[in-house]
């Protein structure tokens, strides 16, 4: 694989773990050992260099289930993505944290976020280090609620990173009934899962490497668990030793059941 794909393919599996880790803090039904599944066995968790708060998956296990239940909330402002070595890379992020404090008050802190990354042969992301430093007052003091955005963004990462490892089955998980039934929107060619994986496995087999730029991300709440986003994006693929790039849409209604990922309940390519 060319080395620009696995690494945008890794960014993007990062920018899924980043958004799972914001949400889990902000979620009312936390399942710590979901939030575990994004952290490496040697992970280590500190405050502002100094205070050590994890070090290890069972420290982590002990740390995460204690966690104060607060009204709050996390919005990556800025997320920088730097390869280091072969299965390792640096993310740093910006995060806009509010809190709704005792006396109704609204707290908070520009917090940057030094991590650092590691990947399994699949690409798949894993935290191995996370230091957390409050640099500023956040200014804003009126609370925006995060915990939407943080679930669908981790979903149409994660979705992006299965569609450019062309893996069917890691989909599966996040269809509704696990695709049974699923339609596809406006494709006479596929009209329920089993027909969907067929035409992604033509697709993988024609297709040497590629990935994904997305250009945005739009949102509409349709009500309090479904949402419908639209994506647009820039697909880069070789095909047959030939460089190939085309604009894709994406529209999908994404629903919150409680479980790991939302899940896509319509979609239109």
């Amino acid at each position: 694989m060319d080395i620009s794909s696995r690494e945008k393919i890794r960014e993007h599996a990062a920018r899924d773990i980043a958004h799972r880790w914001f949400a889990y803090f902000e979620g009312k039904n936390k399942t710590v050992n979901r939030q575990l599944e994004i952290l490496s066995d040697d992970i280590k968790i500190l405050h502002a260099s100094s205070y050590l708060l994890a070090d290890g998956r069972d420290s982590a296990a002990e740390w995460v289930a204690n966690i104060p239940e607060e009204v709050d909330s996390h919005f990556i402002k800025e997320f920088i993505y730097n390869p280091l070595s072969e299965d390792l890379a640096e993310v740093r992020m910006k995060v806009a944290y509010q809190v709704i404090q005792a006396d109704n008050q609204i707290g908070g802190a520009i917090i940057h976020y030094q991590t650092l990354v590691t990947f399994t042969e699949d690409n798949l992301a894993l935290f191995k280090f996370i230091n957390k430093t409050p640099a500023e007052h956040n200014p804003n003091k009126v609370f925006a609620d995060s915990y939407q955005e943080n679930r669908i963004h981790s979903l149409i990462y994660r979705w992006i990173y299965l569609r450019e490892t062309f893996n069917p089955e890691g989909i599966k998980e996040l269809l509704v009934n696990d695709g049974q039934p699923f339609i596809f929107s406006e494709r006479k060619d596929v009209k329920n899962y089993e027909e969907w994986t067929n035409f992604m496995e033509q697709l993988s087999a024609q297709t040497q490497y590629g990935h994904y730029e997305i250009e945005s991300i739009d949102t509409e709440t349709v009500s309090d668990n479904q949402v419908l986003v639209e994506i647009k994006a820039t697909w880069k693929r070789v095909i047959k030793g030939e460089v190939l790039s085309s604009s894709v849409q994406y529209k999908l209604k994404l629903q919150d059941i409680g479980e790991r990922y939302l899940k896509i309940v319509d979609l239109q390519e």
